[in-house]
């Protein structure tokens, strides 16, 4: 299957039409033409030092903004009914956040994005109380933007992160307000480790893959990876671990006794091509790989590289700047993806 396209076992497919005379058409041109015109004159590409784009990038999340929870609202509701397991990829500009339901109606929110207000505005928009697991892939602000407020406005029941140590305000207070919870008996505060089983749901096994000690000199190196099944259904989700860290989640999962396959790979660090190597990729031969990146974000993510190591194993590719949020539910056989855009 390639790039964009659309993946599911019970097909459903959805079209939008229009039918503009000859003068409207015209006039839509010309405004979109002077909209281009208007943007080539205001915006330049962010260039490296030898005046080359930049695809790789740091820990910030720069680029394009959010796109504010309203828009993530404005998504196609997915069929969260009982039974089913439901995975947001949340389009949150240049940064990271997934939110799961489980089939027994636990949530689980996987990273947080680096804005405060879309995260959470999209938890009290969906009527959440309480996130029984909140889990933090590493410590720099696109993964760990929201954790304060999450940590602050709704009952937590288990917080996972790296273990990590990164010297940021973000994650500074982050882990404050953490230590803080746990030290009140209102937070279990664990670090997750390669072989753990997240408890959250009796129908849907999580199991902790990466990382363990010692955790190395580099943070995306260090992130969660998880991997979530529920009956023949699975997802990879993979932080921003690059090809270091990739090796080495092969390695324990082997193991472990884990198969690292799975149906869905959320790809890490937004398609940086220091991640997703052909010997990762291979093994967890994904039939659907999401990317979140930014729109015209200043690293070139996701990276053509990527795209087309995907791309030639057959994988489905959805992009949050091009889709907007993405979600993939299904009933433990049967899914579907649905998008935003």
């Amino acid at each position: 299957m390639g790039w964009g396209s659309s993946a599911c076992r019970s097909p459903r497919q959805r079209f939008a039409s229009s039918g503009p005379g000859r003068a409207a058409l015209a006039l839509v041109l010309v405004g979109v033409l002077a909209a281009v015109l208007l943007a080539a004159s205001c915006l330049r590409p962010p260039e490296g030092p030898d005046g080359a784009a930049q695809e790789s990038g740091g820990a910030g999340g720069e680029g394009s903004p959010a796109p504010g929870y309203e828009d993530l609202l404005a998504t196609p509701a997915a069929e969260e009914l009982p039974g089913r397991l439901v995975v947001y990829f949340l389009d949150v500009g240049q940064a990271d956040a997934s939110f799961v339901r489980t089939p027994g109606g636990k949530v689980i929110v996987i990273d947080t994005g680096d804005s405060p207000d879309d995260v959470v505005g999209f938890l009290r928009a969906k009527g959440v109380e309480r996130v029984d697991v909140l889990v933090l892939s590493h410590p720099h602000a696109d993964h760990i933007g929201g954790a304060l407020r999450i940590l602050e406005e709704f009952e937590v029941g288990v917080l996972y992160d790296s273990g990590f140590v990164h010297p940021t305000w973000v994650y500074e207070e982050t882990l404050a307000k953490a230590l803080e919870l746990r030290d009140a008996g209102r937070l279990t505060y664990v670090a997750a480790r390669a072989g753990q089983v997240l408890e959250v749901d009796p129908s849907v096994s999580v199991t902790v893959l990466h990382p363990e000690e010692p955790l190395g000199d580099e943070a995306n190196d260090a992130s969660v990876v998880l991997k979530m099944v529920f009956g023949s259904f699975s997802v990879l989700f993979t932080g921003d671990i690059e090809e270091a860290g990739e090796r080495a989640a092969l390695a324990r999962s082997a193991e472990l006794g884990v198969d690292l396959g799975a149906t869905v790979l959320k790809v890490a660090h937004h398609g940086s091509r220091t991640s997703t190597g052909p010997e990762f990729l291979e093994a967890v031969h994904p039939e659907v790989a999401v990317i979140q990146a930014g729109r015209d974000n200043p690293y070139g993510h996701p990276s053509p590289v990527v795209l087309r190591r995907l791309s030639e194993a057959g994988v489905t590719v959805y992009v949050t700047a091009s889709h907007g949020t993405v979600i993939v539910h299904s009933d433990g056989e049967d899914w579907e993806v649905v998008t935003g855009h």
